[in-house]
């Protein structure tokens, strides 16, 4: 039977809530409000000479929220999940406002046409557009970029003062955030986004001192903290997790009702 893969619910859920959250803030909504009223009020592109105020503002408004809300979707989607990532936040966020250059041009045309603006008249023109767009939308992923850096260094700090107890066992260095455990003999292999260490102690003892991690035992051999998993596959009837840093992990069967009821796969 041929192996068969799909993203885990969870995944796509967590970051679609994620953006939604962003993108519904009071700052974010004052913030493309405001973007909008002064573009409407200036006029840019020819537009103050051939529309009416009414409608200049109302196109301008448009123009703003969907530029905002495609670039953050963009830069969620692309520059937190694709493999680039590793290469740090600004190029992964760089990557993503690139290619977020082509959806946000699609909206403008699409504003265009609803306004009555139409299309442009060759392709000098649609590359010109294009080129803004692709420049506005660099412009707000790398301002995300910046801003998710600020929210992670506030994280680690947190994230340093709550780290469960399992971590002291760790040298410095690897003391990062948790991705899974696995027992190894004798032995855990303590897994972080930082690298991995063997420490000599039981499974059970070490799922105890993570119990501040929201994680669930996959297996008998196996622990995995739910933020660190990418997605689940499945290849005839086993059934896997892929975690973000590529490790892949069997699901028993006897784990199967408790990693359904943690979103780590479709309920049905």
């Amino acid at each position: 039977k041929k192996a068969s893969t799909y993203v885990t619910d969870r995944t796509l859920q967590f970051t679609l809530r994620e953006w939604w959250r962003q993108i519904s803030a009071p700052k974010a909504i004052v913030g493309m409000i405001g973007a909008g009223l002064i573009l409407g009020l200036s006029g840019p592109f020819g537009t103050y000479g051939s529309m009416q105020p009414g409608p200049r503002l109302i196109y301008w408004l448009a123009i703003a929220f969907g530029s905002f809300s495609i670039g953050l979707l963009n830069a969620r989607l692309i520059g937190e999940f694709a493999p680039l990532r590793k290469w740090g936040v600004l190029p992964a966020y760089g990557v993503a406002g690139i290619i977020g250059g082509l959806p946000v041009y699609l909206m403008v045309e699409l504003v265009n046409l609803a306004a009555g603006r139409g299309l442009p008249d060759n392709w000098s023109a649609a590359l010109e557009i294009f080129a803004y767009c692709t420049a506005i939308n660099l412009c707000i992923c790398v301002l995300l970029a910046w801003f998710h850096s600020a929210d992670a260094k506030e994280a680690d700090v947190g994230a340093k003062a709550a780290a469960p107890a399992l971590m002291k066992r760790l040298p410095i260095e690897l003391r990062g955030q948790l991705s899974h455990l696995s027992m190894q003999d004798h032995y855990v292999e303590v897994v972080t986004d930082r690298g991995s260490k063997l420490v000599l102690m039981r499974l059970a003892d070490a799922i105890s001192e993570v119990a501040t991690v929201p994680g669930i035992r996959i297996h008998r051999s196996y622990w995995v903290a739910l933020a660190a998993v990418a997605r689940t596959r499945r290849d005839g009837d086993r059934l896997f997790v892929e975690m973000k840093d590529g490790t892949v992990l069997p699901i028993s069967r006897s784990s199967v009702p408790a990693a359904r009821a943690a979103g780590l796969m479709p309920s049905a």
